[in-house]
């Protein structure tokens, strides 16, 4: 196992989400010694309840809190519906913002990116979620930020990112992210 691990996100359940196509473009592009995992299964987690909690505690919310604590960095990309993000993202945040005070995202190291069709390339989405992100205590990387328009041009057939400029920047934000998230790089042998 890597020693240096980094859980994303995705704000979107569908299955040709280009912000779950960025997240695995992130992937690609951590380190060699850093594990990236995508966190999949949020949309089976009920809508935050404190009657959930304690024994109730829904299996998948359990996981969830789980890994998002294990990481040593966590990576959001969610769509931007209505100028905000999901609701799976908000519900995702509510259940991994308990118990108050002692959460997994207090001094978590967290970086929101985002990905759309339009022109404004979910800055409002990203507004808002750094907005929550600062009520729960979470490191935010404040640059450089991602914000990908016309997502439909810059991803193939395949769900790979292929415009280099939107590859270069956010290389650039991997690069910022592991150090963040307290990554060492490797020193380079000559």
């Amino acid at each position: 196992m890597a020693g240096h691990l980094i859980v994303g996100i995705s704000g979107s359940t569908s299955s040709s989400s280009y912000n779950t196509k960025l997240l695995r473009a992130f992937g690609e592009l951590v380190p060699a010694d850093v594990e990236f995992r995508l966190l999949e299964g949020l949309e089976n987690i009920p809508f935050y309840s404190p009657d959930l909690e304690g024994e109730n505690l829904p299996e998948h919310a359990r996981l969830l809190r789980e890994a998002v604590r294990e990481a040593d960095g966590l990576v959001i990309a969610s769509p931007e519906y209505n100028y905000s993000y999901t609701a799976l993202a908000k519900n995702t945040i509510d259940w991994l913002s308990r118990p108050y005070g002692a959460h997994p995202l207090v001094g978590k190291a967290v970086a929101v990116i985002g990905a759309s069709q339009g022109l404004l390339g979910t800055v409002r989405a990203q507004l808002h979620l750094r907005d929550v992100l600062h009520s729960t205590e979470s490191d935010v990387l404040a640059r450089p930020e991602v914000f990908v328009t016309q997502a439909a041009q810059k991803f193939d057939a395949d769900g790979r990112l292929v415009d280099a400029a939107t590859r270069r920047l956010l290389a650039s934000l991997v690069d910022a992210f592991m150090e963040h998230s307290g990554h060492e790089a490797a020193e380079q042998v000559a």
